[in-house]
């Protein structure tokens, strides 16, 4: 690890003002790089309150849902107060704010009285008729909407344009990519591939054009959009599908996406049979490993805080979605306020804001692992078909076998039928308890520019350990003096401290203090490959204790015990349990 040394900015979490945008819009001939804007951190969104940033100081901003129904009451005649009236909260409140326009089965009634045909649907969720989308008097009424939209934004005065963090367009059902949710019941209403680029890119250049205005650069759009697809992608996709990556090749070649939306499953829980899937296909996209630059993805929570798997323990499950939300590259994780008023969830949604868009190790100001150990079914050479039965994700026998071995360590099974027959969404919505085993999961640590080195030689992992009330025991990691596990070792990325830096680190670690042993902290420094940073004697209190030290001396240039820069070291026989380790700079460049 390169040499630094840095210590805490303890104002870093303050408010930043409102006025002090530092970025403007990219337009198609306005390309700039995309440092990390303002806004960026935890949102929330309620309806006609003002959010308390005082007492929640990680919310960043309000997310809004704009109606074209709400506002164009009858032709040419818009209301604005409804909209008005958030934004003015937002400047009394000082946080950001953004909506997504919501149009489709959200449009005016009266546009079926001026010609626009009224398409009932089938057999799909929420509304059963929507407007024929391709018809040219909806096209007309939509484009004109879209331009005084944006001569109305323009219109308010500077202090309410600046709250604007970004608005999302929608184009069809809500903010989702479908134009209909259902199918049409007669077949002409039904839209092609190429008929759905055609609408949607028309209603993205009308949105470009419409703001291109001197008052509105710093807005800049977000799009519930696909990664670019290889055209062979295309061939034998229905064309629902096939026109949304038809539309996502046409938008990213000809505008930049700096911004999208991504909500299942990222947004919405942990631990998702068949999560590693998506994650090794959003990932490159997400943290800019394709050579481009990372991309701001936001994700709404929603309805699944009520489902069985959250209900368990909501404490533990919504500050481990958030340590998730970041491990997966989720910017903007976006909860209801009444859910953040509660009071209970605090250090998750922290966490969350803390980390939004910090991907790049050199400009980040923090780095963290979250210690946990994960059951994959899917996994033949951890778990060999010979001995736990064929890798198949409904194997009953084979996930009962694997949480009797792991059992002694906490790990149980809740919902087996879920675990074996669920995945994505639908899993988190539906299973009706936790579960330790499950097919094709991330399997390791969550963690930005940390990685534990040799995790399972040298560590065991925990499940549902310590204080219930306390956030973090949903995993942990222990030493294991019977198996000779006594040190973890851990290696920091190698472009995260600059070798120009002469300040400390902090280095936070969050332990379980259950007994009075010992166990101590070491790193690379300047004279000592393994110098001891602290040694700390637990109080057997029983709770999580969060302990922070500061390393001035630090070299972390790989010189440690299996090449390592810091490791924890058990220093007598008890078996210590730890959560989390997090590394600061003192004066970060953002």
């Amino acid at each position: 690890m390169k040499r630094a040394r840095i210590k805490i900015l303890a104002t870093f979490l303050l408010f930043i003002g409102l006025s002090q945008l530092t970025f403007s819009q990219k337009k198609e001939n306005d390309i700039k790089d995309f440092e990390r804007p303002q806004w960026a951190g935890f949102f929330t969104n309620c309806k006609n309150e003002k959010i308390d940033t005082e007492r929640f100081p990680f919310i960043k901003g309000a997310a809004d849902r704009v109606k074209w129904a709400d506002i164009e009451t009858s032709p040419e005649v818009y209301d604005w107060s409804k909209m008005d009236a958030q934004i003015r909260n937002s400047v009394k409140g000082k946080y950001y704010y953004y909506f997504v326009l919501w149009t489709g089965p959200h449009s005016p009634e009266w546009i079926y009285e001026q010609g626009v045909p009224k398409v009932t649907v089938k057999g799909g969720k929420g509304k059963d008729f929507f407007p024929y989308y391709l018809n040219q008097n909806y096209i007309n009424y939509f484009h004109r909407f879209i331009g005084k939209l944006a001569d109305h934004i323009a219109s308010l005065p500077e202090k309410d344009r600046n709250v604007f963090a970004f608005i999302q367009p929608a184009f069809g059902s809500t903010g989702d990519r479908q134009l209909y949710k259902g199918t049409p019941i007669d077949h002409k209403y039904k839209i092609s591939a190429q008929q759905y680029l055609e609408f949607c890119s028309g209603a993205t250049k009308r949105f470009y054009k419409a703001f291109d205005k001197p008052e509105l650069k710093h807005i800049r759009f977000l799009f519930n959009v696909d990664n670019e697809s290889n055209p062979e992608v295309l061939k034998g996709t229905k064309a629902a599908k096939a026109g949304e990556l038809l539309y996502a090749n046409w938008l990213r070649k000809n505008y930049p996406i700096e911004l999208r939306k991504q909500q299942f499953t990222i947004a919405i829980g942990y631990q998702t049979n068949g999560e590693i899937i998506q994650d090794n296909e959003l990932r490159p996209t997400f943290f800019g490993l394709n050579g481009k630059k990372p991309e701001f993805v936001r994700g709404e929570f929603s309805k699944f805080g009520q489902a069985g798997i959250f209900q368990e323990n909501p404490v533990w499950n919504y500050y481990w979605t958030a340590i998730s939300t970041v491990d997966r590259g989720l910017d903007l994780w976006e909860v209801d306020y009444n859910i953040v008023k509660t009071g209970q969830y605090d250090e998750g949604f922290a966490f969350a804001s803390r980390y939004s868009y910090y991907k790049q190790p050199q400009t980040s100001p923090y780095a963290f692992i979250a210690l946990r150990d994960v059951l994959d079914s899917a996994d033949s050479v951890r778990f060999p078909e010979g001995k736990y039965g064929k890798a198949e994700q409904s194997n009953a026998e084979r996930v009962n076998k694997i949480e009797a071995e792991f059992n002694k360590y906490g790990a149980k099974v809740g919902d087996l039928h879920a675990a074996t027959s669920l995945s994505g969404s639908n899993y988190l919505y539906e299973a009706k308890a936790m579960n330790d085993v499950g097919f094709e999961l991330i399997a390791r640590n969550y963690s930005r520019f940390i990685t534990q080195i040799n995790a399972n030689e040298t560590s065991v992992g925990l499940w549902r350990v310590g204080p219930e009330n306390q956030p973090y025991g949903r995993y942990a990691r222990a030493f294991e003096n019977s198996s000779g596990r006594k040190r973890m070792y851990f290696d920091l990325d190698d472009n995260f401290l600059s070798m120009k830096d002469k300040e400390p680190i902090t280095l936070k670690i969050i332990y379980l203090d259950n007994g009075i042993g010992k166990f101590s902290v070491r790193y690379d420094s300047s004279s000592n490959t393994d110098k001891t940073a602290v040694t700390i004697t637990k109080a057997n209190s029983g709770n999580w204790v969060s302990k922070s030290i500061t390393i001035a001396d630090g070299v972390f240039a790989n010189k440690g015990p299996k090449k390592s820069d810091f490791s924890l070291v058990n220093e007598d026989n008890e078996d210590d349990v730890f959560h989390m380790i997090e590394i600061i700079k003192s004066n970060p460049k953002n």
